[in-house]
C-alpha cells in the first residue's frame, strides 16, 4: 500500500510546495493536518513515534494513525491539482482526457449545461483522436444523463456498440492468454459479483428496450403487456435504481398513450410518496402528469406544475414551458395571454421542428377564434412557406391539418359549406392510423381535427 511518504516522494520539491499551500488553505494554520505535512516534508527521516510525539505529545497516541490516513487521503485528493508527468505520451493524453470528462460532469451537477457539454464535446474529439474507445462510452453515458444530444445522441448507439465490442475484443486477444499460473478455480470475487449483476441489469434493459420499440412503432397495447409481464422484475429498486426509474417513466408514458389519464396520475402520485428520488426526476414524474392533469382539464393544477416545478427545475426548456402554458390558456379561452406565448415561445422550438410548427398552428387556431381576418392572411402564406420548406420532415398530423386551415380561412365566414365529413384529409386525422396517429404527448395537445370540427358545429365530434 502506498504510504505519505511514497506519495510525496512522487513529487518535486515544487509541487511539494504547493501541496503544502493547498492544504493551508483547507485547513487552519495550527492544524494538525498541516503540522504533519509539514513535518513529513522538512524531517522525512522521522518515525511514525517521532511525529506522534511531536504532535499528540505521546509516541504511542492512538489518534496518530487516524491523523496520517486522514492525510494520504486528502494527498490523494490533491495529487489531482497538480500537473502530471506521465512517462508517455499515452498515459498523459489518456489523463488530460479523464480529466476533462470529470471536470464536465462538476459543472454539468452545478446546473452549468453550456460549459459543461462544451467541455465534454472535447473531450469526445481527444477520446476519438487518441483512440480511447473506453472512454466514448463514459461520455456517452454522461450525455444522455444529462440530456446533451448535441454531443452523442440515441442515433450514435449503434456505431458506439460496434466500438465497444471491438474494444473489448482487442483486451481479450491481448491478454487472455497472457497469464497461465492460476489456479483452475481461482477467480475474481467482485468481477464475479460485478458479472452478474451486469447480467441481471442487461436483462432488464432489455426489456426496457422492447417496451420502448412498442412504443416507437405506437403498439401501446403490446407495450402494456410487457410492462405487466416485466413489473415484478422492477418491484425492488435496489441496485438498479436507474433501471428502475426508467421503468417507471416509460408505464406512465404507456397509461398516457393510451388515455388511462387518471391512473397516470396516480402512479406519479405513488412513486412521489412511496421512494425517494432526486429533485430533477421527480419533475420528470410531474412533466407527464402535466399531461394527464391536461387532457382530463385540470387546467389550474397542470399551470401550477408548470410554474412551481418545471420553469425553476429546467430554465433551459423554458421555450417548452411556454408552450404548453399557451395551449392552457387557449384552453381556458385566454386567447391574448396564448397568443402573446405562442409567439414568445418561437425563438426557442426552432430545433424542434414539429414544436415550432405546432406554436404556430396555435397561433392560427387562436387567431380564428378572434375572427382576425388580416393576421389570418399573412400567418397562413408564412406558415404555408414554412411547411413546404420542411415537407417530409415534419408530423403528417401537421401537413394534413394545416391543408385543412387553409381549407377553413378560403371558406370564411360561410365555414358550413364545407363538405367535412366527406374530406380524405379530415378522415385520416379523425381515424388516426399509422403516420395520422394522434399522440397525448406531444406538441398536438388540442387535436385539430377535433378542434375543426367544433369550429364547423360538425354533428359527430367535439374538441377533447
Amino acid at each position: 500500500m502506498c504510504t505519505v511518504l511514497q506519495l510525496l516522494e512522487s513529487c518535486t520539491c515544487a509541487e511539494k510546495d504547493q501541496l503544502l499551500q493547498f492544504c493551508r488553505v483547507r485547513h487552519a494554520p495550527d492544524s494538525k493536518k498541516v503540522r504533519l505535512l509539514n513535518l513529513f516534508l522538512t524531517r522525512p527521516g522521522l518515525s511514525d513515534s517521532d511525529y506522534s510525539k511531536i504532535i499528540y505529545r505521546d509516541p504511542d497516541s492512538s489518534a496518530y494513525p487516524q491523523l496520517k490516513k486522514r492525510l494520504k487521503e486528502e494527498l490523494e485528493e490533491l495529487i489531482l491539482l497538480l500537473k502530471h508527468h506521465a512517462q508517455t505520451d499515452e498515459m498523459r493524453n489518456r489523463i488530460e482526457c479523464s480529466e476533462l470528462l470529470l471536470r464536465s460532469q462538476v459543472l454539468l451537477a452545478r446546473g452549468l449545461r453550456h460549459e459543461g457539454a462544451k467541455l465534454l464535446e472535447k473531450c469526445l474529439k481527444k477520446a476519438i483522436r487518441e483512440d480511447f474507445a473506453d472512454l466514448t462510452l463514459s461520455i456517452f453515458d454522461i450525455s444522455q444523463r444529462f440530456k446533451l444530444e448535441e454531443v452523442l445522441s440515441k442515433k450514435d448507439l449503434p456505431e458506439l456498440e460496434l466500438v465497444i465490442k471491438s474494444h473489448l475484443q482487442i483486451l481479450v486477444n491481448q491478454y487472455y492468454a497472457q497469464e497461465k499460473s492460476f489456479k483452475k478455480n481461482e477467480k475474481n470475487t467482485p468481477l464475479s459479483h460485478l458479472l452478474r449483476q451486469l447480467n441481471y441489469d442487461r436483462k432488464n434493459w432489455g426489456r426496457l428496450a422492447d417496451i420502448r420499440q412498442s412504443i416507437s412503432k405506437h403498439n401501446f397495447e403490446k407495450a402494456a403487456i410487457l410492462i405487466q409481464n416485466s413489473e415484478s422484475n422492477f418491484a425492488d429498486c435496489t441496485g438498479q435504481k436507474e433501471a428502475f426509474e426508467e421503468f417507471s417513466l416509460v408505464k406512465i408514458q404507456v397509461l398516457l398513450y393510451t388515455q388511462q389519464f387518471g391512473k397516470a396520475i396516480q402512479n406519479c402520485t405513488d412513486l412521489k410518496i412511496k421512494f425517494c428520488f432526486s429533485h430533477e426526476y421527480l419533475c420528470e414524474i410531474s412533466k407527464l402528469e402535466w399531461y394527464a392533469r391536461f387532457h382530463l382539464n385540470q387546467l389550474d393544477e397542470a399551470l401550477q406544475i408548470l410554474k412551481k416545478q418545471l420553469f425553476p427545475t429546467f430554465p433551459n426548456e423554458s421555450g417548452m414551458w411556454k408552450y404548453l402554458e399557451a395551449v392552457i390558456h387557449f384552453r381556458q379561452k385566454n386567447l391574448k395571454k396564448a397568443l402573446l406565448l405562442a409567439h414568445e415561445c418561437q425563438g426557442e422550438l426552432k430545433n424542434f421542428p414539429n414544436y415550432y410548427l405546432g406554436s404556430k398552428m396555435l397561433e392560427l387556431m387562436i387567431l380564428f377564434e378572434q375572427n382576425d381576418q388580416d393576421w389570418l392572411d399573412y400567418k397562413i402564406d408564412s406558415l404555408r412557406k414554412l411547411v413546404c420548406r420542411w415537407k417530409g420532415k415534419l408530423s403528417a398530423r401537421i401537413e394534413t391539418s394545416f391543408s385543412l386551415f387553409m381549407d377553413l380561412h378560403r371558406q370564411l365566414p360561410g365555414i358550413s359549406a364545407i363538405p367535412l365529413i366527406h374530406n380524405s384529409n379530415f378522415r385520416m386525422l379523425e381515424e388516426g392510423k399509422e403516420k395520422y396517429a394522434w399522440l397525448p404527448i406531444g406538441f398536438e395537445l388540442v387535436r385539430y381535427d377535433r378542434w375543426i370540427s367544433e369550429k364547423i358545429n360538425h354533428p359527430v365530434l367535439s374538441i377533447v
